[in-house]
């Protein structure tokens, strides 16, 4: 009786099998080398399906249990907000995202080919151009990219400073297509050697690629800007509490005479660490305290996120350049902001979900001056810093706009508190090490409650880490400034993704035509 189940129902058994050995490559398990055959189970189950509907249903069942792995500490936000908001909030994102499965297993259920190289290479340009429209799509939602799950595999991800993380999904589809197909025409399987050879030659050739790569620049000689960042780790419940305040403040400003005793070039601290009337000095008296810390840092200019008001009283989440004298040399407000934590779309009809005013979004990306003190010469050098501000940086196209506009540094200022606990903090990590990768460029990490460090322009951890779970209070480290090479995809941004829509909308426009020429000569 339970193999007759089985049988009958063995096409689900393959999804959620693939849905959960994809779940298996994403922090906190981080098993990577996983994700190169998980989606095999679900090619498999697709092959012969009856029709569109069961091809759904079938995608639906692994995007689904995926998804509801990898979204679970949503649920977890329940102290912030109600328990039923955070349940439904999970449910329908949950239900939503795994759509995406369900749309990928009708278009391949619809493919012409059916075997041959050709099977793989349109599997692979279905699953990208998917990607995409889901960062794109209702503002977007970019967690779960296939090509993230190889964040810990340097080698494996410098593909993406031509193509982007979408690449690096590509590949990994590519090759578990032809796997697929080997097995399921395993009774050929002669014929379908290229079909699987293809694929297994092109990704070791990037992952050779990617080898060489990196050991042929460690030798490369590097200016360095060496960077103090201070997580702080603040609970998020006490951040809400205004009494706590000034035990948060001199935290930061302790820890921050701490650090300086190393002598960094730049400090910096989380994303709305602070009001912004401390650093104009509409505060008075805890401005008075910023301006004695920053006299005793020894020439030390910050970088500060801080819930900033304009003069019409609209509240931005910026963050603020400081010279080492306090003056403020810059100013950048979130673009990107989270619909339903940080404003709520479509607010005219929807209830206010969020226990705070809604936070307005910023207009352009600004590039932030610091100052460094030159080493050799006891000069100052001009340094320029583009920041990415929390969901932000899992937005590698905006990501891209400010290296391209002249950034020496990136940073990512972020306040994952939320979700201390959960695997979000890492799973947050986890998308640096590709926007690194994308645009060669170094990156630094300052996460309150998270995941605080350094990652080179490979995309490897360089520093050690603050986390909220260690005792460390600060990352003291050297930092990498942009040698002024702008890769493919800092230059052209999604042309990868796009090119892959543009012949995902080929082949089925040619499939159209072919089926009402079919139809017309047999009537």
């Amino acid at each position: 009786m339970v193999k007759l189940i089985f049988l009958k129902h063995y096409r689900y058994w393959l999804a959620a099998c693939s849905g959960i050995l994809l779940f298996c490559s994403y922090p906190n398990i981080n098993f990577y080398p996983i994700a190169w055959v998980a989606l095999v189970p679900l090619l498999i189950g697709l092959d012969k399906v009856d029709n569109w509907k069961s091809a759904f249903i079938v995608g639906y069942i692994s995007g689904l249990l995926f998804f509801a792995g990898l979204l679970f500490a949503i649920v977890l936000l329940y102290p912030y907000a109600n328990i039923f908001v955070t349940i439904l909030g999970y449910v329908l994102l949950a239900a939503y995202t795994a759509v995406y499965f369900g749309l990928f297993s009708v278009f391949v259920h619809h493919l012409r080919w059916k075997s041959g190289i050709l099977y793989p290479l349109a599997v692979a340009t279905v699953w990208v151009s998917l990607e995409w429209v889901r960062g794109w799509l209702f503002t977007g939602f970019p967690w779960g990219y296939l090509g993230y799950s190889q964040w810990n595999n340097p080698s494996g991800i410098q593909i993406a400073s031509i193509t982007g993380v979408y690449g690096v999904s590509f590949l990994i589809i590519f090759l578990n297509a032809g796997i697929a197909s080997i097995i399921i025409h395993r009774n050929e399987w002669r014929k379908e050697l290229t079909t699987v050879g293809i694929p297994f030659l092109i990704t070791v050739i990037c992952i050779g690629y990617g080898v060489l790569l990196i050991n042929r620049n460690e030798s490369t000689p590097k200016t360095e800007v060496k960077v103090g960042l201070i997580p702080g780790n603040i609970k998020q419940i006490d951040k809400w509490n205004s009494q706590k305040f000034p035990e948060i403040y001199r935290k930061y400003i302790r820890l921050t005479l701490k650090a300086a005793q190393e002598k960094p070039d730049l400090i910096v601290w989380p994303e709305t660490t602070v009001r912004g009337q401390i650093l104009t000095g509409a505060w008075t008296n805890y401005h008075n305290i910023l301006s004695q810390m920053m006299n005793s840092n020894g020439d030390i200019p910050m970088i500060i996120g801080a819930t900033d008001p304009d003069a019409m009283g609209d509240i931005y989440n910026r963050v603020i350049s400081l010279s080492s004298d306090g003056e403020i040399l810059g100013k950048y407000a979130k673009m990107h902001l989270v619909p339903f934590g940080e404003y709520v779309p479509l607010s005219d009809f929807l209830p206010n979900f969020i226990q705070f005013l809604p936070f307005e979004p910023g207009k352009s990306v600004e590039i932030l001056p610091i100052t460094k003190s030159g080493e050799s010469k006891g000069v100052k050098d001009s340094v320029k810093i583009g920041t990415s501000i929390c969901f932000e940086s899992a937005f590698p196209n905006h990501f891209r706009k400010f290296v391209k506009k002249g950034a020496n540094i990136m940073g990512i200022l972020t306040n994952d508190a939320w979700f201390v606990g959960t695997a979000f903090p890492e799973l947050h990590l986890a998308m640096a090490p590709l926007r690194a990768v994308e645009n060669r460029i170094d990156v630094f990490r300052c996460a309150n409650g998270g995941y605080t460090c350094t990652i080179d322009k490979f995309g490897r951890i360089s520093s050690s880490f603050v986390t909220p779970v260690n005792n460390k209070d600060y990352v003291i480290s050297g930092i990498s400034l942009f040698d002024g090479y702008q890769t493919i995809y800092t230059r052209y941004g999604d042309w990868f993704p796009i090119l892959s829509i543009i012949v995902t909308l080929l082949i089925f426009s040619v499939k159209i035509v072919i089926h009402k020429n079919t139809t017309r000569i047999q009537t």
